[in-house]
């Protein structure tokens, strides 16, 4: 651990206790006697000096900030800084220090450091002891209490609350506990306030009660050591305290609990020489510091079971002195011999064996932020923490939950809007922002109030006064000009027309009577009747209007006749007399006569009405006229098409009031054309809002909103407010990517603002939208209940799901395969157990003898019973022209057990349980037979074609029934090599034929009938393969001969039992189809591939050892080496082949996940002697596999 800073000093040390200043500390000059010994600075000056460190600072050396001379040149025997006076007269506190000579001396250090030394800032200096003073101590808990010690055996307590003049109060006078001794140090209890301890040179410790102003207790070491240096108290149990000891041969370290005395409860040496000084960590009660003459200082943790080293500081020297900092609880000063004091820190390294925290990283409150604005606040109650310290209660602790919005400039309006849209009073809200917006007159008041009209259906009826076109004010300026109202002139009957009326009526009264024909076709052409007389009555009362005022302007005011006798007048006149209209309106044209020719052109028909109109349209040429054509046509089209956009305006108006249901195509026609014609985009968003275009109007919005406001959540917030109320208004449920961005945009503020339900309330405005499952979810299950009641189901769940979990998988159960079993006590083949038994009679020697039964073929699928735990021993085969034994299987029971026993035959032993065996290889012929030539052939099996008779002179002795070895055909399997009788006393002298179910019993030289039985070279149909030579427990393992492999030896040094041709020997094979068989199972055998030796494993302990042994190979193959890895994962697969096949020992597939389980528990030196292991199981043929095993192993 390296030092921090350091200051050239031999100086008692004191930190600052207040927390203004938590760098500063007051270093006085030592008289210690070591320090004159070590060559200090004994020699110099004797001085407080003032210094601070900065640790961001480089460098190791300290600020000397002031100094000052002591009262006489005493130096310090110790020094204690207390924090009296910090909010007062002493922002830093008060200094005590006792000086040679019984002095004991007060500085102000605040007033030292502003002065920079220059005033002293001595307070007060005075003998309060006779000899030296050891010891001063500032009362924790009241800083107005100093306590000393001395060399003349004394304890005072000085108050100070006055410090230019102290009080002195001796509790010591009258007793004589520390008489005739030195009291080195004494220790103000942390807990009760007026308990003090003190201990001397002579090994004893005192404890004082200041209220009872007397000693209260006194105890010594029990192995009578002398000199206590230094005593502390546990800074949170009142009881209990601890002593250090200056001794050099039994250095010790001793726990007091004051409720037994009699010896300590806890005690440790820790240094080789005595203990000069212990330090208790008032914030950390388990950490201890403690300094000797062997220089080692040690910081111990303070466990339940002793005290152990929590960290050591080396040092070149012996400290004297050690100090924690009272503000920054890991920080240590130490003052050592060797002129230095120096500042270190115990976070920094920390014992490897010691796993303690120091308390000081626990946080005595903290806060957490949650979803929806929500704030977690937590600690600790000082009042109960206070109580819990005094071990009068448990610390009791708080937690608030509170509301923080992440935007609170937006909550206000949010929650203002959010009352509205709950109320469903949308379009009073519109009102209310058009006011607030200062009416109309402004675009944005303008915006809401025509967005408030969408609510309502006859809205756009309202559209014209909005724009400024009231019809109330237009009517009310047009009746002062006419100086009447409106509509008496024209709409109301001449003055000739009311004093004719009643004879008018009486005239239509006196009408003829309509029958029932003519008056149903005068009521299907009144309708059209009357809007035509409509649209020429308007017509021509323009025309009329026009034609006066044309008419007025340009004929004098004294003659207001015109002459049709002569000009285009009397040929107006003339073709009017002859009734052709349209020649005297074409004339009128032609002579400028507009009126007369509307009033002409009134009287001829439609067709002619509506030419002429158009011509007197055509002819003016007057933008205002066009567009009263325009009204007049119901061509809007044209009219937004041609219209001017500096009057938008009034064109929006005409489109209003005259265009019915396509109006809103006709404002969005006018709205396109203000945007892209004229750029103007405020007034083309009005327009889009009175043709409902929701995904323009919002477009425009969000490219103008930021910069329309100052913040942009204000800015979000106003648009979103548009957004939801024209959304509304136009009932818009269709897909927005913009809407939708915006919306969960705004959403998210208002959720993290603490607003969830208004959140999510919008959030259920969007539709279709993904980019929002998320919120949705987080928002729904923060509060779901609530939710559930105001919104229903939950959302969709924004993410898949994935089942991580492993399932074990139990390995596949081997199908029950048929059993064939040996009864190797007698040295026969039994038949096997079936389910329908056949006797044959058979002679033998002129008796009649059970022939074994022959075995059905459905029994050969049934289910094996299952294996015998042991295995009997096999008999003896003498004779070195004996054929080898058949392997050990075990047989089913005979079927005939039962029978009496005939002569010279010997009862059967009961049979072990069977072992399954392997499946016929391919390329199997059919299976041979024994016996002389008359018998009928062996029954076929599975189809195969029975085998030719090759019968000859009997192997076997007299009675054995044996025949004369028939030789292979092609393509066939082993020859039958002889069958003894069943159940016969002396054993057979010939090997088990294969292919053969049971010998035939029969006499010398008499044909025998024989059934197939299971053997090393042909297996019964229907049988599962394996290896029928696989050795006993305990036996070396044989190689297999059965036809998965080409001819082996089953027995070293013995005779090959020959169940397939060579390669050499195929070459004569006739048959293709077996020959092609028998050429497969030979390259199967050069591959290596034989027969199982072991268990399978299981498949999911296969999948562990392969992905821990990937997991090797791909940390291998960091260093790029592609070949190397290759190679490895080479060898590798044939352990994993051999592993799923059995094709190793089952002892060796164990070793192997075990090696696995080491490797993937980091057990590296576990697993390399794994490894080593298995290399002494078959090493030969495992050795590829384990060379590769090794290279990927990590050496423990």
């Amino acid at each position: 651990m390296t030092t921090l800073k350091q200051c050239p000093r031999t100086a008692c040390v004191a930190w600052c206790a207040a927390e203004a200043a938590p760098t500063l500390m007051a270093l006085g000059s030592s008289a210690s006697s070591a320090a004159g010994i070590m060559g200090g600075d004994v020699a110099g000056e004797a001085k407080l000096d003032l210094v601070s460190f900065d640790l961001a600072k480089p460098g190791q050396d300290m600020d000397v900030l002031a100094s000052v001379r002591t009262d006489g040149g005493r130096r310090f025997s110790s020094i204690s800084w207390g924090s009296l006076g910090a909010d007062g007269p002493f922002p830093y506190g008060i200094i005590a220090g006792g000086l040679q000579e019984g002095i004991v001396s007060l500085w102000n250090p605040y007033q030292i450091v502003k002065s920079n030394g220059a005033e002293s800032g001595l307070i007060h200096s005075g003998k309060m002891h006779e000899g030296s003073v050891n010891n001063v101590e500032f009362h924790p808990m009241k800083p107005s209490l100093l306590a000393t010690c001395g060399a003349d055996g004394e304890v005072n307590i000085v108050n100070v609350e006055n410090p230019t003049k102290p009080d002195l109060y001796k509790p010591s006078e009258g007793t004589k506990t520390h008489e005739g001794s030195q009291v080195l140090n004494c220790a103000w209890n942390r807990k009760v306030p007026h308990i003090l301890s003190s201990c001397s040179n002579k090994g004893t410790t005192v404890v004082w009660d200041l209220k009872q102003r007397k000693e209260v207790i006194s105890f010594q070491d029990p192995a009578s050591r002398q000199r206590c240096s230094d005593v502390v108290w546990n800074p949170e149990k009142p009881t209990q305290l601890l002593v250090a000891y200056d001794d050099d041969r039994q250095p010790s370290m001793q726990m007091w609990d004051l409720r037994n005395v009699k010896y300590p409860f806890k005690e440790t040496a820790g240094h080789s020489k005595g203990i000069l000084g212990v330090e208790w960590n008032i914030m950390d009660p388990n950490l201890i510091l403690s300094c000797g003459k062997d220089n080692r200082l040690i910081c111990w943790f303070n466990g339940s079971t002793g005290m152990e080293s929590f960290c050591e500081i080396p040092s070149p020297h012996a400290n004297f002195e050690v100090k924690w900092a009272p503000h920054k609880p890991s920080l240590v000063a130490a003052a050592s011999f060797d002129g230095c004091v120096s500042l270190h820190s115990v976070q920094t390294q920390q014992t490897a064996g010691n796993k303690y925290c120091p308390s000081w990283y626990r946080r005595p409150c903290g806060l957490s932020f949650g979803f929806g604005g929500k704030l977690m606040t937590y600690g600790t109650k000082k009042a109960a923490a206070a109580l819990s310290a005094g071990g009068q209660a448990q610390p009791s602790s708080w937690c608030h939950s509170l509301v923080v919005p992440n935007e609170p400039e937006i909550v206000s309006t949010a929650d203002s809007f959010e009352a509205w849209r709950e109320e469903r009073r949308l379009q009073e809200f519109c009102h209310d922002k058009t006011q607030r917006q200062g009416g109309t007159a402004s675009h944005e008041g303008l915006m809401w109030d025509i967005m408030g009209l969408q609510f309502d259906d006859q809205g756009r009826q309202r559209v014209p006064s909005l724009l400024g076109f009231d019809a109330d004010r237009i009517a009310q300026e047009a009746e002062r000009f006419l100086g009447k109202k409106p509509g008496t002139t024209l709409m109301g009957p001449p003055p000739e027309e009311q004093s004719s009326a009643p004879a008018v009526q009486a005239q239509r009264n006196m009408g003829p009577e309509l029958g029932e024909q003519e008056a149903d076709d005068f009521f299907s052409k009144l309708a059209e009747s009357t809007e035509q007389q409509k649209a020429a009555d308007a017509a021509a009362a323009l025309a009329l209007a026009k034609a006066a005022e044309m008419a007025q302007s340009s004929e004098p005011e004294g003659d207001k006749t015109t002459d049709w006798s002569a000009g285009p007048e009397n040929l107006i006149k003339q073709s009017l007399l002859v009734g052709n209209l349209t020649a005297a309106v074409e004339c009128c044209f032609k002579s400028g006569r507009m009126a007369e020719a509307l009033l002409l052109a009134s009287g001829g028909g439609t067709t002619l009405w509506t030419r002429a109109r158009d011509e007197y349209l055509r002819l003016q040429g007057d933008a205002f006229l066009s567009t009263v054509g325009n009204i007049m046509t119901a061509d809007f089209e044209k009219l937004v098409a041609s219209s001017d956009l500096k009057n938008w305006m009034e064109t929006l108006a005409i489109v209003a009031t005259y265009s019915e249901d396509r109006y809103p195509a006709l404002c969005e026609q006018l709205a396109e054309r203000l945007e892209k014609e004229n750029f103007d985009i405020r007034s083309a968003v009005i327009c889009y809002i009175c043709a409902k275009n929701f995904t323009k109007t919002v477009t425009i919005w969000a490219n103008t909103h930021v910069a329309s406001s100052g913040s942009k959540k204000v800015a979000l917030q106003d648009l979103v407010e548009k957004m939801a109320v024209l959304q509304e208004a136009t009932r818009f449920n269709q897909a927005d990517a913009l809407f939708n961005a915006k919306l969960t945009q705004y959403a998210e503020i208002l959720a993290n603002s603490g607003r969830l339900t208004a959140a999510m309330r919008y959030l259920c405005l969007l539709r279709d939208d993904a980019s929002s499952s998320i919120l949705r979810d987080r928002i729904y299950n923060s509060a779901p209940q609530q939710m559930s009641q105001m919104f229903g189901r939950p959302p969709a769940f924004p993410f898949e799901h994935f089942d991580v979990r492993i399932l074990y998988q139990a390995p596949p159960q081997a199908a029950a395969q048929p059993q064939y079993h040996m009864n190797q006590q007698a040295g026969h083949h039994a038949a096997p157990q079936q389910q329908q038994q056949q006797q044959q009679p058979h002679m033998n020697a002129g008796h009649m003898m059970p022939r074994a039964p022959m075995p059905n073929m459905g029994a050969m699928n049934a289910p094996a019973p299952a294996p015998s735990p042991a295995m009997p021993p096999r008999p003896s085969y003498p004779g070195p022209s004996a054929m080898p034994p058949a392997p050990a299987m075990p047989s089913a029971p005979a079927p005939h057990m039962g029978a009496p026993g005939y002569p010279g035959m010997a009862p059967a032993p009961t049979p072990p349980a069977p072992n399954p065996l392997p499946p016929p290889g391919p390329g199997m012929g059919p299976a041979p037979r024994v016996g002389g030539g008359g018998m009928p052939p062996a029954p076929n099996m599975g189809g195969m074609p029975p085998a030719p008779n090759m019968g000859g002179p009997s192997m076997g002795g007299p009675g054995m029934g044996m025949g004369a070895p028939s030789m292979p055909a092609p393509g066939m399997g082993a020859p039958n090599m002889g069958m003894g009788a069943p159940n016969m006393g002396a054993p057979s002298m010939g090997g088990p034929a294969p292919g053969m179910g049971a010998p035939g019993m029969g006499a010398p030289g008499m044909g025998g009938y024989s059934a197939p039985v299971a053997g090393p070279g042909v297996l019964p149909p229907g049988s599962v393969g394996g290896s029928p030579c696989a050795a006993a427990p305990g036996m070396p393992p044989t190689k297999s001969t059965h036809p998965t492999s080409s001819a082996a030896p089953v027995i070293e040094d013995m005779p090959v039992a020959w169940p397939l041709p060579t390669a050499a020997q195929q070459k004569l094979s006739s048959t293709q189809s077996t020959a092609a068989a028998n050429q497969a199972i030979q390259e199967a055998s050069r591959g290596g591939g034989g027969g199982a030796i072991g268990e399978v494993m299981a498949a999911h302990d296969l999948t562990h050892v392969k992905n821990v042994l990937s997991m090797l190979l791909d940390a291998s193959s960091q260093d790029g080496n592609m070949k190397k890895r290759d190679d490895i994962a080479k060898r590798l697969e044939d352990l994993y082949n051999r592993l799923a096949t059995g094709n190793i020992k089952t002892t060796a597939s164990q070793k192997v996940l075990h090696m696995v389980k080491c490797v993937e528990a980091q057990d590296y030196a576990g697993a390399n002697k794994t490894q080593m292991e298995l290399c002494t199981i078959d090493w030969n043929s495992n050795k590829d596999w384990l060379m590769g095993v090794k290279r990927l192993i990590p050496r423990g």
